[in-house]
């Protein structure tokens, strides 16, 4: 099956790019950021993939993201989950914003010795933001900070975080259960739900595949059929979309490893260096090699 691999989760001057690496999160399998807006914010729009679930939590403030095509935004007290292989962009914070954020490999998700059923998934991909009772956000908060002051390579320490993984994850799906319980699952119309089988697709396969013709196939339509669909959802054609995709990619490549242009252009399957530097410029307005010297 054709795979993105865990990509560092980039927030520019608020997160050093280096201290959140593909290694790392396979290692140790979580991330912990605190955000605000004491420093000048570089990643706004900047969109990324990551292989893992991205849990928020907005303390002061109000912060808008987007993920895939859908824009979002959680004011103080709420929360937002975002699920593996999703494109995820930050938008905006207010200036006085807060936020936690704790983003947790794949591999550590479906190695829990638990079955969580798929009821909370669909919920989540429809509806992202929460917004927990009181009691219920203090214990997130505080598992969230034990579970960080837990994060050392060690042993013992990773055994308590790991296991502490367990009650935070159980809280939240209970909580997007009982929301839930209470709306029902929204309907989804047939055009939406092609859509976000389109960005499924899409985060598995950008790597290697960017024809709009293959996506069509592999989801039995037609390439007119997928393109007016996701231009008339997203506002925006397929073609755009697995062209961001892939400069998102290129784009962690260049910042993140020590792979040449050449190297790079073979990884993302472009049939010559040159073809990739043409692509990458048309994109950006910049060649890959200005790119990683800014």
């Amino acid at each position: 099956m054709c795979n993105i691999s865990y990509i560092r989760f980039i927030f520019a001057e608020l997160m050093d790019i280096r201290k959140i690496s593909a290694e790392e999160l396979k290692v140790g399998s979580f991330a912990f950021m605190d955000l605000n807006r004491s420093v000048e914010i570089e990643w706004q729009g900047q969109p990324v993939l990551f292989d893992g679930a991205v849990f928020g939590f907005c303390m002061r403030g109000e912060f808008a993201f987007r993920i895939n095509y859908r824009e979002f935004r959680v004011a103080a007290g709420e929360m937002f989950v975002s699920l593996p292989r999703h494109l995820f962009s930050a938008l905006d914070v207010s200036p006085d914003a807060e936020l936690k954020l704790l983003l947790v490999s794949s591999d550590f998700l479906y190695a829990l010795p638990v079955s969580f059923g798929f009821d909370w998934l669909r919920r989540v991909e429809t509806s992202p933001c929460l917004k927990p009772d009181a009691k219920t956000l203090k214990d997130l908060v505080g598992l969230y900070a034990v579970m960080e002051r837990y994060d050392a390579s060690d042993d013992n320490t990773r055994q308590i975080r790991d296991a502490l993984m367990l009650p935070f994850l159980l809280i939240i799906i209970s909580s997007i259960e009982c929301r839930g319980a209470e709306g029902g699952l929204q309907s989804i119309s047939r055009s939406e739900l092609l859509v976000r089988r389109f960005f499924d697709l899409l985060s598995q396969c950008a790597e290697i595949q960017r024809k709009v013709s293959f996506y069509a196939d592999r989801l039995c339509v037609t390439p007119k059929n997928l393109s007016v669909t996701v231009k008339n959802t997203t506002g925006r054609t397929p073609q755009e979309w697995i062209n961001e995709a892939v400069v998102v990619m290129a784009k962690h490549n260049l910042r993140t490893t020590d792979l040449s242009v050449f190297q790079i252009s073979e990884k993302l399957h472009f049939a010559t260096a040159s073809t990739f530097v043409r692509f990458f410029r048309q994109h950006t307005g910049l060649t890959p090699l200005e790119f990683r010297r800014r």
